[in-house]
């Protein structure tokens, strides 16, 4: 599996890192790196015809199979979200308490299995769109 953009961002930032691919989410280039002694979920999100952003899916599967959300303690120090749209590349850095924050993990509540990711040259969004922007900039560096 190619990790073309998780390559770029550590090329840009100059650390050595290895990656492990995950054998679901492959069509995000999903895998588990470890940056120093910190290991990352990664995946790269998609851009989609018909709506602002980028998506992702973020999940796992049970042992009967089905799939879930990420729980809060599964998921190491958090996730690199790699975006690439308009001749512009960046990364979401989301740690563990930030995707919980959000409610992306289960915990708190029931997690998700995907989400949007907004960049800060998205625009013209609708409210709610406008609001998870606002929650996930924190996050969000260019590259």
């Amino acid at each position: 599996m190619s990790f073309s953009a998780f390559e770029a961002y550590v090329a840009a930032i100059g650390v050595s890192a290895s990656v492990t691919p995950e054998s679901q989410n492959s069509d995000y280039e999903s895998g588990l790196a470890r940056i120093g002694e910190e290991y990352w979920h990664i995946r790269t999100a998609r851009t989609t015809p018909t709506k602002p952003g980028a998506f992702l899916a973020f999940w796992s599967r049970d042992e009967n199979g089905v799939t879930e959300p990420f729980s809060a303690g599964s998921v190491h120090a958090g996730l690199l979200v790699f975006v690439e749209q308009l001749g512009q590349r960046g990364v979401f850095r989301f740690t563990a308490s930030h995707l919980a924050q959000l409610g992306i993990t289960s915990g708190q509540g029931a997690g998700k299995r995907g989400f949007r990711v907004y960049p800060h040259w998205c625009t013209d969004l609708n409210a709610t769109a406008t609001a998870t922007q606002r929650a996930q900039s924190s996050a969000f560096r260019e590259f």
